[in-house]
């Protein structure tokens, strides 16, 4: 192999966060200047996020260098249209050469459909909605997801609920553009199911087995609402109140673990945290926490492909490990100050805010990959009648009510990522029970569990693929973990 593969694990280690701090630059601020700002430095800033981070850095964007990584390239009578056999792989001592082809593939399909993400981001930021507030005002879709999520009240839900559905035509056309550019795109780079790499899962159609049995398993202890827009709200986890700060921040985070020295000398970046909404607000941010905590132990050690993936398992289970700490009525009593009885109810309630997102994502990998009982791949790619039919079919059944078809691509985002966040979920499960029986029922608190959590993050090669018994056990211990409460 005449490729440097330790240059290009540090290229493609630059890559990936060129591209990922684009990305979400791009979708918080959209790509557009504001109108009375063209020439100030705003300006510059949004012109900077019209261009493609991957452009600078071919090498590792490129089918050229995705085929000579995987032995695939063609011999010189290719060209001819005479026989000739791809050349074979070369010896490869170092074992970077598969982990940095599905990061080349990966970045590859990126670059090439960069320009279908701005134009998704900015149908996401164009002020397209007329809504009564009660007085008339232009909000922009994302502008309206917002406030859809963070109003408290029923009839608030409701009045930005149908404005989105009335108003997102745009995005709706620019999710299903990007997804369709992206299996092209897939397609002409390689013959492999993109699957393999979206789904760290071994089988892949594990996960949709596991999505389905999670649908079905949790049914019974949620309440399904009587409209989508209600079942959101109730995922945001408002009635969930006691004990949380009025600001979340970095500090709150960094000193609920100080004790434990589980950061001590690492990096950790949070980016963005969200509004404090409710307790799925909190959630969120402490996945956020637990992701980076498992980039960060990752980076210290090893080649950058051997320790992080495209769609990192490691990083979803650690994401799923902190972030399931808000339904944990010790981490309610002894992180927040609640008495038992107090703990008990608001990790019950927030638990049950969360299974709601879990169901979502889980109503989400089937709509990527499976796209209902015959299967058929993104519902997205589908005709209209009947992708508006199969997503009304699915989401109702996370939920209790459908999303309008209308939506389709809107809320939620049909992404592939999905399917890492399901299996981190149910990994993470199992997880917490392993550092409960080791470390006692408050592990978070313990310097020995952190050191134990920070020695396999910074393990060089740590699994990062799931079998579907690792699933089902994952599931049978979140299912024990819910009937605890």
């Amino acid at each position: 192999m005449e490729i440097d593969l330790i240059r290009l694990d540090r290229d493609v280690a630059r890559a990936e966060r060129a591209w990922r701090a684009a990305l979400g630059d791009l979708a918080r601020r959209g790509p557009a200047p504001p109108a009375a700002d063209q020439d100030g430095p705003s300006a510059a800033e949004a012109r900077a996020r019209l261009e493609n981070p991957l452009d600078p850095l071919r090498r590792v964007s490129s089918r050229t260098t995705y085929l000579e990584l995987t032995g695939k390239t063609p011999g010189l009578g290719a060209e001819l249209g005479l026989a000739s056999p791809t050349s074979p792989a070369a010896p490869d001592p170092t074992g970077l050469a598969a982990p940095l082809a599905d990061w080349v593939y990966t970045l590859t399909l990126e670059r090439v459909v960069w320009a279908d993400r701005v134009r998704l981001a900015a149908a996401w930021h164009a002020a397209s909605l007329t809504i009564d507030l009660p007085e008339t005002a232009q909000l922009s879709p994302y502008e309206a997801r917002l406030r859809l999520l963070a109003d408290p009240t029923s009839a608030g839900r409701q009045l930005f609920a149908e404005a989105l559905a009335r108003g997102s035509g745009a995005v709706a056309d620019a999710a299903r553009i990007l997804v369709e550019r992206r299996h092209e795109a897939a397609r002409r780079l390689a013959e492999e199911d993109l699957r393999a790499i979206e789904i760290p899962c071994d089988p892949p159609g594990g996960a949709l087995a596991a999505a389905e049995a999670l649908l079905r398993r949790t049914e019974p202890v949620i309440e399904l609402e009587p409209t989508w827009h209600a079942a959101l709200g109730r995922a945001v986890g408002r009635d969930a109140a006691s004990g949380w700060p009025a600001r979340l921040g970095p500090r709150w985070i960094e000193e609920l673990f100080r004790a434990t020295k589980l950061t001590e000398g690492l990096a950790i970046d949070l980016g963005p945290l969200p509004r404090p909404l409710g307790a799925a607000s909190f959630a969120r941010a402490l996945a956020r926490f637990g992701a980076a905590l498992a980039r960060a132990s990752a980076r210290a050690r090893g080649p950058f492909a051997l320790s992080h993936a495209p769609f990192d398992l490691r990083q979803a289970r650690r994401a799923a490990l902190f972030g399931g700490l808000v339904a944990d009525p010790v981490f309610c009593a002894r992180a927040l100050g609640l008495g038992r009885g107090r703990a008990l109810d608001q990790a019950r309630a927030t638990a049950r805010s969360l299974v709601l997102s879990l169901r979502l994502d889980a109503a989400t990998v089937s709509l990527v990959f499976g796209a209902g009982v015959d299967g058929g791949g993104h519902v997205l790619l589908r005709a209209s009648r009947d992708r508006s039919d199969r997503f009304e079919e699915t989401t109702a059944r996370a939920l209790g009510a459908p999303i309008p078809g209308a939506l389709a691509g809107v809320v939620p985002a049909l992404d592939p990522g999905a399917a890492v966040r399901l299996a981190g979920a149910l990994l993470a499960a199992r997880d917490r029970r392993s550092l409960i029986e080791r470390f006692d029922e408050d592990w978070f608190r313990n310097p020995r569990a952190a050191e134990s959590l920070r020695d396999e993050d910074g393990a060089t090669r740590a699994p990062t693929r799931a079998s579907e018994g690792d699933l089902e056990a994952g599931l049978e211990e979140m299912m024990r973990s819910l009937a605890s409460l």
